[in-house]
């Protein structure tokens, strides 16, 4: 696997071809798998509740998750959605930018029955604060029909996804509103600003769940954004100090201000051992190593690590005896065809 780049905003990423993704990957490494939700693994609607996973994409997680990889879904969502959109499929979840965790399947195998109990919430919220914040952000958004408030349980979204010219009437609302709160801290995303309590990032995500996920070997974590709020998670799996040039284009100032933030962030709370690929969905500036151009990409380079990790697993497989073989394989093939039958009743 190349990494290791001294990266910038102004060193381009490297696009990876989809169905040669193997080819940056090593037989002599055990990887687990990062991905966000919208953009990545779902299109963008203009109501964002009307967005789904293909149940194909569904299918092709969960036979990834079966051969020992382990997946997690690292998104902005609230964990309530972000379930629902991934039902009846079950993996962590690091929810509302880590804020709401779902460890679920870490402590129970792809092929054990999930466990309900294992959530948590990484950080105190003023739940005062949030109502109040709630009701300011809809008093400022009454004369603007195109915009949408999304209600989390520990933070608030005004999208402008219906009408983008808007972007500037949503930034000045959610800036006016946090005027007076010190607690909390502004974030841009695609057509969305949102606001959540300080210290609430991707990479802190990634990082908390990586510290549930570790065996007795080091894994090399993957994650696949395609968002500004990704980036603190490209910076955590790639484990370095980004270096952000002073000159860019003008168009791109916000952009890279915004990325500025997530890094200083991310960089605080890295783990020295994490050392992995960044994978950026779309071509916009970023901090991640590698980039696909698309969410149809996106699903020919899962596929082809499936191919991958069919490969690595029937390789480690191979050393056993023939009768050790002949005896274990029938009943994988067996269990594997039981945990798809859930998703493939949908198909």
């Amino acid at each position: 696997m190349t990494s290791g780049r001294n990266h910038s905003l102004n060193t381009p990423a490297i696009y990876i071809q989809p169905n040669n993704f193997a080819d940056y990957l090593s037989h002599q490494r055990d990887y687990c798998l990062f991905l966000d939700i919208d953009g990545t693994l779902a299109d963008f609607t203009l109501d964002p509740k009307d967005s789904i996973i293909p149940n194909a994409t569904l299918l092709l997680l969960q036979r990834i998750q079966n051969y020992g990889v382990q997946v997690a879904i690292v998104t902005g969502r609230s964990l309530v959605e972000a379930r629902q959109m991934l039902s009846p499929l079950q993996l962590p979840i690091a929810a509302t930018h880590g804020l709401e965790i779902a460890f679920d399947s870490i402590f129970n195998n792809a092929l054990s029955k999930p466990n309900d109990n294992h959530v948590a919430s990484t950080m105190h919220v003023d739940n005062a604060e949030l109502t109040a914040i709630r009701q300011i952000i809809s008093q400022y958004s009454t004369s603007y029909s195109d915009l949408t408030i999304e209600n989390k349980p520990y933070s608030v979204a005004l999208h402008f996804r219906k009408n983008p010219t808007l972007a500037n009437v949503a930034h000045t609302i959610m800036l006016k509103t946090l005027s007076n709160y010190a607690n909390w801290t502004l974030k841009q995303g695609k057509y969305v600003w949102e606001i959540l309590p300080k210290g609430a990032d991707k990479g802190t995500a990634i990082l908390t769940l990586l510290e549930k996920m570790q065996t007795d070997k080091e894994l090399c974590a993957i994650f696949i954004g395609d968002d500004i709020t990704d980036e603190a998670g490209f910076i955590a799996v790639q484990n370095e100090n980004t270096v952000f040039e002073n000159e860019v284009s003008k168009n791109k100032v916000s952009e890279k201000r915004a990325i500025q933030k997530y890094r200083s962030s991310a960089n605080s709370s890295v783990n020295s051992s994490v050392k992995g690929m960044g994978i950026k969905v779309g071509s916009e500036p970023t901090c991640a190593h590698y980039y696909v151009r698309n969410i149809d990409e996106v699903t020919v380079l899962l596929d082809n690590f499936l191919s991958f990790c069919q490969f690595v697993f029937y390789q480690k497989n191979a050393t056993l005896s023939s009768d050790l073989a002949d005896s274990n394989l029938p009943l994988l093939k067996e269990q594997r065809d039981k945990s798809y039958e859930p998703i493939n009743r949908l198909i």
